[in-house]
């Protein structure tokens, strides 16, 4: 797939690692950066980097991947939409206002919201028929829009809106373990926040414990626990009863490349008792699940639609 990616932070650097790991996926003609300076960084770099926009998008392709920021994201999505661009968007609609995202409901293109199709969601959605009629989520390691859209598949809540939302917000403090280019070891204390929102749909409730520093934390994890009425799913695996109603334990087992030499950790595959749950398509490529994910999207055409994300945006903004 041609496409022409319209940014050049942290969030589009996920397209350009796939553009070198997967070229049959994803080829980038043009990267769009507003500085100058930084299109000839990138230029220097190997890719082909302009800070005109008009530039950018006058280069032959099949999508545009909008990884731009909030800042002056309505007008650009304008523009797209005006020209009969397809998009595969990147940054979140929470930034905008109902009536503005309205506007782009029927715009061609995607959503990338990629949580739904990295190995772990993706393998307790295919587990979901295990555990009977779902009424409760439980979720802690996804913010906003993207526990949104693992809450509104989890439990079929379509375009429904609470009808109750209770909150707290806790201070606390840990000590720092990570941030963004990596581990900390100065034995520091950091505060954060520690989000907590129940969101109650009638028989259905959604749970998120949402913490600041969540992603760039050694000491916490992604926890998710689905309580339906013949078992419960959480990253460990499932518990659930059998056709004899006798309780049983399946473990999640992620199948990685064993370590000899210079091998990988890719991973191949997920399974859970006898079923496979979870195929990496990219195997044997050394990707991270973000990258698994969004890869797989582009490839397939799985990725869910503008107004998909327009939801999760919707439903995330009480998180």
């Amino acid at each position: 797939m041609d496409a022409v990616l319209l940014g050049s932070g942290w969030r589009a650097a996920f397209y350009i690692r796939l553009a070198k790991m997967l070229p049959d996926v994803l080829s980038l003609k043009k990267v769009y950066t507003r500085s100058p300076e930084r299109a000839k960084e990138l230029e220097r770099g190997g890719l082909e980097a302009t800070s005109s926009l008009d530039e950018a998008l006058s280069c032959k392709h099949d999508i545009v991947i909008v990884s731009s920021g909030p800042e002056g994201f309505a007008d650009l999505m304008r523009r797209l939409k005006a020209d009969g661009e397809t998009v595969f968007c990147e940054t979140t609609f929470l930034s905008l206002s109902d009536d503005e995202n309205r506007e782009f409901e029927d715009m061609k293109g995607f959503s990338a919201e990629q949580y739904p199709f990295t190995p772990l969601y993706a393998s307790v959605l295919a587990s979901l028929d295990l555990v009977g009629e779902i009424k409760m989520l439980t979720l802690s390691g996804l913010h906003n829009h993207h526990a949104a859209a693992i809450a509104r598949r989890i439990l079929d809540l379509a375009d429904r809106m609470p009808d109750e939302v209770h909150s707290a917000d806790i201070p606390s403090s840990i000590v720092k373990t990570s941030q963004r280019g990596g581990m900390v070891r100065t034995g520091e204390k950091e505060e954060y926040t520690r989000r907590l929102r129940v969101l109650r749909f009638q028989e259905k409730t959604f749970v998120n414990d949402f913490s600041s520093n969540q992603y760039h934390s050694y000491l916490f994890g992604k926890k998710i626990e689905v309580r339906g009425e013949r078992g419960i799913i959480t990253e460990e695996g499932v518990r659930c009863l059998d056709r004899d109603n006798l309780p049983v334990f399946m473990p999640f087992v992620f199948h990685r490349d064993d370590v000899f030499g210079n091998a990988t950790l890719a991973l191949s595959h997920v399974t859970l008792g006898e079923r496979t749950v979870f195929i990496n398509p990219f195997y044997p490529e050394n990707m991270n699940d973000d990258e698994i994910a969004l890869a797989t999207m582009l490839k397939t055409g799985c990725a869910p639609s503008l107004r998909e994300g327009i939801l999760d945006a919707r439903l995330g903004r009480l998180l």
